[in-house]
């Protein structure tokens, strides 16, 4: 099975890096690509949402604001490459292509943003696509997906399962600017639709048992075409 993780900056670093949890994860890629095709791609979280907005103060521009935001997940994805050590590829992959070569020679493939306005969750749906993965899993700071933000409204019902049709509707309550946190934004979830691409939403608890999740084993969401 060939699967893309898509692993929220504030899950591995919510304040600070997470080290027990980074350790956990780790493990768990590295016990999975070894029967299975695995690639990477880590957001930017907390840590990003607080640069873009210190310069919000400076510059009004999306696109520089982006460009921050990027900067950010590239750290990310280059502390999880130093917890996999030889298992990753020691470089921040960002293209699609070259995600595909890292695959052909077993090792895993990391990457973080890769262009203004698109966030790591829509990175993630397209390489899901490009690489035509079986499963997209993506971990986040809400264990699944809510029929409103849970986060804002106490009474939020969790989706054990949707279509990615409803994924897309429930994504475009929200905002796209740059450090948006919804669980996934619009864009990502167009793509995951447009790709017809299973997808598992889980929560930080969920992600120590990555094994279990991908046989279908959590208490997140699944989403299907």
């Amino acid at each position: 099975m060939r699967v893309v993780f898509d692993i929220g900056g504030s899950v591995l670093v919510p304040d600070e890096p997470d080290i027990d949890f980074i350790k956990k994860i780790a493990y768990q890629l590295t016990k999975i690509s070894e029967d299975h095709e695995v690639a990477v791609v880590v957001g930017g979280g907390k840590v990003a949402r607080e640069y873009i907005k210190a310069a919000k103060t400076f510059t009004p521009n999306e696109t520089f604001k982006d460009y921050i935001g990027i900067h950010i997940t590239r750290a990310n994805a280059m502390l999880l490459i130093a917890a996999l050590g030889e298992k990753a590829y020691p470089f921040v992959v960002q293209d699609f292509r070259k995600a595909w070569e890292v695959m052909q020679v077993k090792k895993i493939p990391i990457m973080g943003g890769t262009h203004p306005g698109h966030t790591t969750d829509a990175v993630a749906a397209l390489l899901a696509e490009y690489l035509q993965a079986d499963l997209l899993v993506v971990v986040t700071n809400v264990d699944g997906v809510y029929d409103s933000d849970p986060r804002k409204n106490p009474n939020a019902r969790k989706l054990a399962k949707i279509t990615t049709q409803k994924l897309v509707e429930i994504a475009m309550q929200g905002e796209s600017k740059a450090g948006g946190s919804g669980v996934v934004d619009a864009l990502a979830a167009k793509f995951i639709e447009r790709g017809k691409i299973k997808t598992i939403i889980v929560g930080k608890e969920d992600a120590i048992r990555l094994f279990d999740v991908i046989k279908g084993i959590h208490n997140g969401t699944l989403v299907v075409p």
